[in-house]
């Protein structure tokens, strides 16, 4: 404790990134970094844990926006709060500057150190360490302003979400740009809600622009890193959390596998929302392969009419290629919710996600 409290202390920059060991450690967390002067962020996993902070730089790694990366990038001091600090979440380690120091808490000490080289690791509880380190900063009356100025606060407002930076706008006539989708799909959807994530290519745009309540408002199963398993994720979430709308980021390839189980949804009146990436294709493959057109015969496919598929399981569905398209998603959540809606989102490509790049490298 006193270790970490000295780090904190000597620290100008400090940057806090709590992790799925972090959830349900958010008050604690957060009170320790605005002692710290300590911007926060979470992996992925932990997403929502600290909505609403005005200090939050939201999901650190992949997903991240420019300014976050940066912000983090920038950092003399990284705490790791239950976050395994992986590549993912550190982008290959390119998040963490050459000077900054680097701290992991956790309950398990194989994971202090497992994934990239630390200069502390605490074997602790998230919540009571945070606590323990507090009362350490306040006994020494140690209060800092670091990061956390107005004017950090008015550009972490303005440019640590995907939502709010600017970007050119890919749609065309018969597909639109997923970015605009997924930005105009978070202002009609309710906000009390749970948002599940397949895995592919599309993925970054549901996490990155689709905001959650809390840390248990989004399920993002990732560990067998396979495409098929978000409608079943959708499912499991509804039933844990029959007071939240769920809501289900999902790639047309992925959600073809797994569509038997749409019956189950409608047959058990579960008002799910299932956005569906549509681009013709296994778009993580796509990018993978890095190849000529002729030569992704075996991950593209001809166009599936998702919504009339969607629509033979009884569920209620609307083919989306404009903004305009969108207002039934509008009169469907204005309605009774009495039967799921599938949207069929036809997407405009994107070149392979941004996120995949990050993810790709080295590999």
């Amino acid at each position: 404790m006193e270790r970490l409290a000295a780090l904190i202390r000597g620290a100008e920059r400090p940057v806090f990134v709590a992790g799925r060991g972090g959830r349900g450690a958010g008050t604690e967390i957060a009170a320790l970094a605005e002692a710290s002067g300590a911007l926060v962020a979470t992996s992925a996993v932990a997403h929502g844990l600290f909505h609403g902070d005005p200090f939050n730089l939201g999901i650190s790694g992949g997903f991240s926006s420019p300014y976050t990366a940066a912000t983090i990038a920038a950092a003399d001091l990284i705490v790791g709060w239950g976050c395994a600090l992986n590549m993912w979440t550190m982008r290959h380690g390119s998040l963490i500057s050459a000077e900054a120091k680097v701290v992991q808490v956790d309950v398990e000490d194989g994971a202090l150190g497992a994934n990239r080289p630390i200069d502390l690791g605490v074997l602790g509880d998230s919540a009571e360490t945070a606590v323990a380190v507090l009362e350490e900063l306040q006994a020494a009356g140690h209060q800092a302003t670091g990061l956390r100025t107005p004017e950090i606060a008015v550009r972490i407002a303005a440019e640590s979400r995907w939502k709010d930076v600017e970007t050119v706008d890919i749609s065309t006539e018969e597909a639109i740009d997923p970015r605009v989708l997924s930005r105009e799909l978070d202002k009609i959807l309710p906000a009390d809600r749970i948002v599940s994530i397949d895995s592919g290519n599309f993925m970054g745009y549901p996490s990155a622009y689709l905001s959650v309540p809390d840390e248990y408002g989004f399920c993002f199963t990732q560990a067998f890193q396979s495409i098929g398993l978000g409608l079943y994720t959708a499912v499991g979430a509804a039933a844990a959390r029959p007071d939240r709308l769920p809501v289900l980021g999902t790639g047309d390839g992925g959600f073809l596998m797994s569509i038997s189980e749409l019956e189950t949804v409608v047959r058990e009146r579960i008002p799910l929302v299932a956005i569906v990436y549509n681009d013709s294709a296994y778009g993580a493959e796509v990018h993978h392969f890095d190849a000529d057109d002729e030569d992704l015969g075996i991950v593209k496919f001809p166009l599936t009419d998702i919504a009339s598929i969607a629509r033979g399981y009884g569920a209620e569905a609307v083919t989306v290629r404009t903004v305009e398209d969108l207002a039934a998603v509008t009169e469907w959540v204005n309605g009774p919710r009495e039967k799921p809606l599938v949207i069929d989102a036809r997407i405009a490509s994107d070149g392979g996600a941004w996120w995949l790049a990050e993810a790709f490298k080295g590999h």
